[in-house]
């Protein structure tokens, strides 16, 4: 389900949007900056901050995940059902583990959130449908040069 073109853009956007559904039918939009690959057909995210999105999850399973490269101008719209585990299941400790080493041991995991993905689909900008020549390379070194920042070299 998951393509390498998919995990790579989810390891490298620093932040994507999870949409849950309230219990008065309206919508429920989230960051999420610890957003990862678990496996071929799931996705996991730790549950930091967003009491009202666990809230939803356990009464309504289905999830929306929507992460797009700011720079590129696409990403990809995730659909899926999630589990919640907490502290003293095995998947909950390696999360709170790799969260610690990434950002040490202040930031609160009060959940592992698993997204078994059922759809996804492509998000791309309308300029790469609706302005001739457009490439990522282009729409890449445009945004760049709109937020004033310069593009990660690999050492």
């Amino acid at each position: 389900m998951l393509t390498d073109d998919m995990k790579d853009l989810v390891a490298g956007t620093m932040l994507c949007f999870a949409a849950t559904i309230n219990e008065d039918g309206s919508p429920n939009l989230s960051p999420k900056s610890s957003l990862r690959v678990h496996d071929d057909t799931h996705l996991l995210f730790a549950n930091m901050a967003s009491p009202g999105t666990a809230d939803n999850l356990r009464r309504d399973p289905r999830i929306e995940l929507n992460c797009v490269d700011i720079f590129s101008r696409r990403g990809y719209r995730f659909s899926g059902r999630a589990q919640l585990f907490s502290d003293g299941d095995p998947l909950y400790g390696v999360l709170r583990r790799d969260v610690a080493a990434e950002h040490g041991d202040s930031l609160p995991v009060y959940d592992a959130v698993l997204i078994e993905v059922l759809n996804a689909s492509p998000v791309i900008s309308p300029a790469y449908t609706f302005v001739d020549g457009v490439t990522e390379e282009l729409l890449r070194n445009a945004y760049h040069g709109k937020y004033g920042v310069q593009p990660l070299t690999a050492s």
